[in-house]
């Protein structure tokens, strides 16, 4: 709508602005005004020719209404225009020759606005061209004022207001066209002005009778002075009254002229009639009317239509209103017709012929279309023929399948009536061919031409892809079909057919113009697939394709940005290695060049994005180990950019990555598309167990831009959900969502000299972490000394539900442990690391003889530089501690004691309670025994290295760089010394534990990949199986070996309870 003064004040105007008003909002009613008055300025014009408007949007769309507005406001002929519309080109065509009448004839400047926008019905810009009109013919044409030499002219505004001043009496004041009108007294002076003596009393008028005294100037105005109601009285009182609605009024009031103050109606009615639209040359049996227009009120007319051979033609009347009727009818032979009008009068009943209204016409044979062929190739010209146009033109305009019109080159043929054309196709699908004769269409216009794309199917899928399909995969075909109207569009098949000539079965779903094909290849090796329209290979075809075995790849890859995508939007995609990370790679094929980015999201998991530029096929590989991962090469169409779509603006709420959900637990979120330009468009919602199979799950809309969904796990597991709009990822897609088992950490036990102690520094330990009865879940290790710089660990899993872990401290003091189970954190756990202490020079005499005699002293010397620090403790065969006396001496300790007891007597010493040696055995016997005492070092018994066995992880293959060990049992071997030897690529140092209990755990660590000698030598003889051979390789191939010993890049070290141990792969 337009308003005068936006701002909420009138303002003064140059001529310019006065012809182009200022927009403003739609606020108010007075938009509802300013329409109805500008309507009815027309219609009070436009009754003049017979004609009228309902809609000032629509009704001058087709040119027709606008030019006979032209043809009454400026009484000039505007010219030929097209009196049959039928065509966006011709309505165009219409309008513009109005538009060009107005400002080359008429010299009315209009600016703004063109052609197009009165076509496509654009309500502010024909609002604008009609106060144009009323400027110029209502306000500033309308009547002349004088003006005195010199003065500047004025503005239409200020021209009418000076002329109302001028009217009323002095002093009476008047600045505007809006509030000083909305009491009625303005009106009523203005009135009594111009008729005096109708409204003497105006001045007597109260302003809260306002719409009484509007109603009664407004009704003296158009009895009196011809002034037309183009307001309503409670229009012009409305307090959001436009000031270009009040001037239209108005305007009307200085061209009322004194003699129709006094005019009367006439004694006798005058009537009189005209014919429009009459078609000098209709078609045989086509229908054909024209409009007849009577002036005057009272009358129908009377036709008299007379045919070639004198017999008067059948015709029907139809009424649109009062004085204009559509007059139908239809000629029956070729020849020349003549029309006369007269009128009859419905009160009397009496018909008069209307002098000078008589019409000669000449119907013609049917013109017509010669056959040509419906359907056509791109390229392919198209001879047009045209029969029967005896007299007159002919025209051919064809619409192609874009929207764009084309007018052809028409010649006429050798015989008479015969026209010929020709139209070549550039682009495929419905083209339309139109054709008139005498600017009519001819019977059947418009006709119809389909052209197909020369190669009008596209095909494509993972299923033509030359590599990576393996045996078992499902994998599909796709055929789309570029022309809908393709007749043998049910006539696509695909056969695909192995090396030995064995036929697979294809399965056919169609959907829309996309036909998918699926097959499943059973066997290696080479197969065609071959792809045919109505037995005719289309494509390619036939493609090769080589089938490989399954393969035994953990790692696997899903998500949206593997299904489809948008054009300019990003593709994001999740990879899960599941423990295998075999030198992962990517990379994407496609119309534009793709650049790939990859971000770890620890524990094996990996997130990667792409953002293709162009629409089109895209090809995207997965590899492991240089080998395609299942599934892929995925094969994935990328649509075109969608205007306005800005899929970053979705987000899925209600799930946080450090929330955890139990089995059985429904798992509500949602997801919020309001800001992202398709609110209509629902989102695709696919939640993916561990194994990557579909979850069921609940959707609905809760508001629009606003879902709702849930879903309920069955089992614990990494569950992913993807979700994406119009084919692209919502950000953070796909989710990640842990379930996990109910568990009890007050049910978790960790133990072991590791953390109950002593720990020495620079000494390899271990502790145990027992989940048995705790539940199922991963466990996370971390140990840091004091300044929190982290300590390696090696976590074992013992595929029982308990772990070992094993470390050394690098140096002594406070270290912290903390561990991380089923994602829940077990309180921190102390350690403290003692120094290392040397023993090297402590060393214990007097026990050469392990046999002595019972109730005899016994004397054990122990060499020590640090007495203080030494402890001696003897333990009785019955478990008690024997009094002993211990004197100190120049070189450390003396030790006396005598045993009573028959039986194994054991001596323990301790240096800063480290252990030193031993323990040391003495076997007390009766008096009498004649045996002599000897150093029992293991068993009783004779040696026998046969019954020595070596058992453990570290007889190979091992990891290099990597802690491992052996468990030797002595438990049957019967008395000696063991020897251990580690042989290799390098020096090879060994850390040997005596477990008191006739076994012995070493400890050793292979430098460099190589092939290494374990030899175990007991009593001087090499034990069976001595020398093992023990192949260490490097890290790299670590995925063929156990993951006990694999440590992540992290100052946690994780291994789940009761699953397969998971690794950590970085993107490559």
């Amino acid at each position: 709508m337009y308003d005068p003064h936006p701002h909420g004040k009138p303002r003064e105007h140059d001529q310019e602005q006065e012809v182009i008003p200022a927009i403003r909002l739609d606020d108010a009613e007075w938009k509802i005004i300013q329409q109805n008055t500008f309507t009815r300025w027309v219609n009070n014009h436009l009754k003049k020719s017979g004609d009228s408007i309902q809609s000032l949007e629509t009704d001058f769309s087709d040119g027709l209404k606008l030019i006979s507005l032209a043809t009454v406001l400026s009484q000039k002929n505007v010219g030929r225009y097209n009196k049959k519309v039928n065509f966006r080109s011709q309505k165009l065509e219409n309008v513009s020759l109005a538009l060009k009448f107005f400002q080359d004839v008429e010299h009315i400047k209009i600016v703004n606005i063109d052609s197009s926008h009165i076509v496509d019905q654009n309500k502010k810009l024909i609002l604008g061209l009609i106060w144009t009109l009323i400027l110029h013919y209502s306000i500033s044409m309308g009547w002349v004022q004088e003006r005195n030499e010199g003065q500047p002219e004025e503005t239409p505004k200020q021209k009418l207001l000076n002329w109302i001043r001028s009217k009323l009496p002095s002093g009476m004041p008047l600045t505007n066209f809006t509030s000083d009108w909305n009491d009625g007294i303005a009106v009523g002076a203005l009135v009594n002005a111009l008729v005096p003596g109708a409204a003497t009393d105006w001045d007597q008028w109260a302003p809260e009778n306002a719409l009484e005294n509007t109603q009664k100037a407004m009704k003296i105005a158009q009895d009196r002075l011809g002034v037309e109601p183009l307001i309503t009285p409670g229009e012009l009182i409305h307090p959001e009254i436009d000031e270009m609605s009040v001037m239209t009024y108005l305007s009307q009031f200085p061209a009322a002229k004194l003699d129709e103050v006094k005019k009367v109606l006439p004694e006798e009615p005058i009537a009189s009639g005209s014919l429009m639209d009459l078609n000098a040359f209709p078609v045989v049996n086509m229908p054909t009317e024209f409009v007849v227009n009577i002036v005057g009120d009272g009358y129908k007319p009377k036709m008299k239509i007379i045919d070639p051979d004198g017999r008067e033609v059948h015709y029907t009347v139809a009424e649109e209103d009062p004085h204009k009727f559509i007059i139908t009818y239809t000629p029956l032979r070729d020849g020349i017709y003549h029309i006369s009008l007269a009128l009859r009068d419905l009160a009397l009943g009496t018909v008069t012929p209307v002098e000078g209204v008589t019409r000669t016409i000449e119907a013609l044979p049917i013109v017509r279309l010669c056959s040509y062929p419906e359907r056509v190739r791109v390229g392919d010209p198209v001879p047009l023929r045209v029969e029967g146009a005896i007299r007159g033109s002919v025209e051919v305009v064809v619409v192609d399948a874009l929207g764009g019109e084309h007018q052809l080159a028409v010649i006429e043929g050798s015989n008479r009536g015969v026209f010929d054309c020709e139209y070549t196709p550039k682009h495929p699908g419905l083209h339309t061919l139109n054709v008139f004769y005498n600017r009519m269409a001819i019977h059947g216009s418009p006709f119809p031409l389909r052209a197909a794309d020369r190669n009008n199917f596209f095909i494509w899928g993972r299923g033509i892809n030359d590599d990576g399909i393996r045996v078992n995969d499902t994998v599909p075909v796709y055929v789309d079909n570029r022309e809908p109207s393709s007749e043998h569009e049910n006539d696509i098949k695909v056969k695909v057919v192995t090396d030995s000539g064995l036929e697979l079965p294809v399965r056919r779903n169609k959907e829309g113009l996309r036909s998918t094909f699926i097959y499943t290849p059973t066997s290696t090796g080479k197969h065609l697939v071959y792809v045919t329209n109505n037995n005719e290979p289309i494509g390619q075809s036939p493609y090769k394709v080589n089938i490989s075995p399954p393969t035994n790849s953990r790692v696997r890859a899903f998500g949206p940005g593997l299904e489809g995508g948008v054009a300019e939007q990003q593709g994001v995609f999740s990879v899960e290695t599941n423990g295998d990370a075999d030198r992962l790679a990517f990379s994407i094929e496609g119309p534009s060049k793709t650049e790939i980015v990859c971000q770890d999201r620890g524990q094996g998991a990996a997130l990667v994005a792409y953002t293709p530029k162009e629409p089109g096929v895209y090809k995207v590989n997965v590899l492991a180990g240089g080998d395609h991962i299942v599934e892929s090469p995925f094969v994935l169409m990328v649509d075109p950019p969608h205007p306005g779509f800005q899929p970053s603006a979705a987000n899925l709420t209600g799930l946080e990555p450090e929330m955890q959900f139990a089995p059985g637990e429904a798992i509500p979120f949602r997801i919020d598309t309001r800001n992202t330009g398709v609110v209509d468009v629902a989102p695709r919602v696919e939640v993916l167990d561990k194994d990557l199979a579909l979850l069921p799950i609940n959707g609905s809309q809760i508001n629009p831009g606003i879902y709702g969904y849930s879903f309920t796990p069955k089992k614990s597991g990494k569950y992913h959900i993807c979700a994406s709009l119009n084919g692209v990822g919502i950000p953070g897609s796909p989710f990640p969502v842990n379930i996990r088992e109910p568990v009890d950490l007050t049910k978790l036990r960790i133990f072991g000299p590791g953390v109950d102690g002593p720990v020495i520094c620079q000494e390899p330990t271990h502790f145990t972490i027992d989940a048995q009865q705790a539940g199922p879940g991963a466990v996370e290790v971390a140990l840091a000394d004091r300044t929190g710089k982290a300590v390696a660990i090696d976590v074992l899993d013992n595929n029982d539900g308990s772990f070992t872990v094993k470390y050394t401290a690098p140096r002594p003091g406070a270290y912290q442990l903390n561990v991380v189970f089923a994602g829940a954190r077990v309180p921190p756990i102390e350690i403290n690391v003692e120094p290392q202490v040397d023993t090297s020079g402590i060393r214990v005499t007097g026990l050469e003889n392990a046999i002595v005699t019972v109730n005899c002293e016994q004397e054990v010397h122990v060499f020590t530089p640090d007495g203080d620090n030494t402890r001696i403790v003897i333990t009785s065969p019955s478990g008690s501690i024997v009094e002993a006396l211990i004197e100190s001496t120049d070189t450390g300790l003396r030790v006396s004691f005598t045993p009573s007891e028959i039986g194994d007597y054991s001596i323990s010493v301790t240096y800063q309670d480290l252990p030193v040696g031993g323990p040391y055995l003495l076997h007390s016997v009766p008096d009498g025994n004649t045996a002599e005492a000897e150093y029992v070092v293991a068993r009783s018994g004779p040696p026998r290295a046969d019954l020595v066995t070596v058992t453990g992880p570290g007889l190979g293959p091992v990891i290099a760089q990597r802690s491992t060990h052996v468990f030797i049992d002595t438990t049957s071997a019967g008395f000696g010394d063991i020897d251990l030897f580690v042989d290799g690529p390098t020096r090879t140092p060994i850390h040997c534990v005596d477990n008191h209990d006739g076994t012995l755990t070493m400890y050793y660590v292979p430098k460099t990949p190589g092939v290494y000698y374990l030899r175990v030598m007991f009593d001087s003889n090499h034990i069976s199986g001595s020398p093992f051979q023990v192949l260490a390789v490097p890290a790299m191939l670590a995925s063929s070996l156990t993951a006990d010993h694999e440590k992540t890049e992290s100052s946690f070290t994780s291994l789940s309870s009761g699953s397969s141990t998971p690794k950590t792969t970085p993107c490559v």
